[in-house]
This record gives structure tokens, C-alpha cells and sequence, in this order.
């Protein structure tokens, strides 16, 4: 059975959902975007920064979860080895206390390695499972090191490739369901990497400093991520917060 927000659990409650953002060093106006969708629902959400800005004070401010995206790709912008990266954000986000990684980049020792040095990173959401119906935080353990890893079933980026992928209605892959947008995909309402990969192309300056006038010369026009981060956002779903995901 497919769960969508007309089909309730079987106690009689609306599907519960978690919206979180990965930033990827999208410039403010672009988070900005998502902050006029959800805040005024009362939308409590979960933001993985990658850089210093100064609207992650104003997702703080909202009562937003604010997690780090940490890069360990080659030649990342945050540092040359794990613990850099890491102290490195967390001197942004001082008491951030989970993670997703760029990439979804991870395996047992280099998580071993983190979780261990950093003890206030308590949890983990780089487990991706596109369109899997369920979503349970689980205890990991290895080499002496525990902390809690929570899965999650939708990413716009792959619903990119998802040809049965409707845009514009509400979608829940199960009775929880957690969805990781990225803001520049929400301004530009891509629906394919077609949006982004032109205005990669076009900009001379990191993509922090685009204007919004830039962003808009090459927004998708049809239905595609904004079209959903709205429809989800006026959905009768039951928008739980980050510590409702750790109960749910």
C-alpha cells in the first residue's frame, strides 16, 4: 500500500513527516526562500549548515534544528582531515548535536573517528533510502563508539531521476517520512539537474554570493522542488519536529 496524506495509519492519525535541508553553501536569500514556507505554519525543520552565514542566527531564532553537513569529499572547503571539518563547524554551530554528511560520505571507521572525538554529535542522518516506507532511529555501534542514526526516504536530487515522480500533490513514502530538500533546488524549482547545472555555468562567483536576479533567470517555471516543499507544507500531515522524528 502506497501511504499518501489521504490514507491514514491505522490508529486514524495523518502520516507524520520531518522536513530537512541540506544548505550546500546555498547563498541567504535561497534559505530565506524555505524560511517563508514553513515558518509561518509553525514548520519546525532540521538545517545542515556548511558555512558561516548570517541567517543561520535567524534558523536559530525560529526554533529550527541545526545540524552540520560535514564535506570529506578531496579538497574540501571546510578542512583537510575529519576532526578539522568538524571543528570547523561546530565553531559556527556550537551545540549542533547531529549530522548528515555531504555525499552521504561514511563508513564505520570514519564514523568511529567522529562520534568518538565529538561526543555532543549524538546523532546521524546520512542513511538514505529513497522511497522506503519505514523510518526507525537505531542504536549504532562500533569500536566502542554508539550514537543514534535516524534514516531517511525522499531527496529532490533523486527524485530528479524518478520518472513517476509527481511535483505538485503531497507524497509519503510511509506512515514517517523524512525529506532532505537543498535551497537552491527550492529557488530554483528544479525538477532535473538541467536548473542548476546552468546556473553553475552562467556565475562567476561562488554560489554563496549569486544574487537572487541570477537565481530567477534560470528557475523552472513548471512544477518541480518548491512546488512540493509548498504542497507538503499545506498538507493535513502531521509536521513533527525533531525530537517528534526521535519519538516517532
Amino acid at each position: 500500500m502506497t501511504h499518501t496524506p489521504e490514507n491514514r495509519s491505522a490508529e486514524g492519525h495523518s502520516n507524520k513527516v520531518h522536513l530537512t535541508f541540506d544548505i550546500d553553501w546555498a547563498p541567504d536569500v535561497s534559505i530565506d526562500a524555505i524560511r517563508k514556507v514553513i515558518n509561518p505554519r509553525g514548520i519546525k525543520a532540521t538545517f545542515f549548515i556548511t558555512h558561516p552565514s548570517d541567517i543561520v542566527s535567524d534558523l536559530i531564532a525560529d526554533g529550527h534544528e541545526i545540524g552540520i553537513h560535514p564535506n570529506f569529499l578531496p579538497g574540501s572547503s571546510q578542512g583537510d582531515e575529519p576532526e578539522k571539518i568538524i571543528e570547523y563547524l561546530l565553531n559556527i554551530v556550537p551545540n549542533a548535536r547531529a549530522l548528515r554528511t555531504h555525499a552521504l560520505v561514511q563508513s564505520s571507521p570514519l564514523f568511529q573517528r567522529i562520534f568518538s572525538s565529538f561526543p555532543q554529535l549524538r546523532y546521524d542522518l546520512s542513511l538514505f533510502m529513497y522511497k522506503f516506507p519505514h523510518i526507525e532511529p537505531f542504536s549504532w555501534s562500533f569500536g566502542g563508539t554508539e550514537f543514534t542514526r535516524v534514516n531517511y526516504n525522499w531527496e529532490d536530487d533523486a527524485a530528479f531521476f524518478d520518472n513517476e515522480f509527481d511535483w505538485s500533490k503531497p507524497f509519503c513514502p510511509g506512515p514517517v517520512s523524512v525529506y532532505d530538500f537543498h535551497p537552491i533546488h527550492i529557488h530554483l524549482n528544479s525538477s532535473g539537474s538541467e536548473h542548476y547545472d546552468a546556473l553553475k555555468q552562467a556565475i562567476q562567483v561562488p554560489l554563496t554570493q549569486v544574487s537572487e536576479a541570477e537565481i530567477t533567470q534560470y528557475q523552472n517555471n513548471g512544477e518541480g522542488a518548491r512546488s512540493f516543499l509548498e504542497a507538503m507544507a499545506a498538507s493535513p500531515n502531521q509536521h513533527i519536529d525533531f525530537e517528534g522524528l526521535l519519538c516517532a
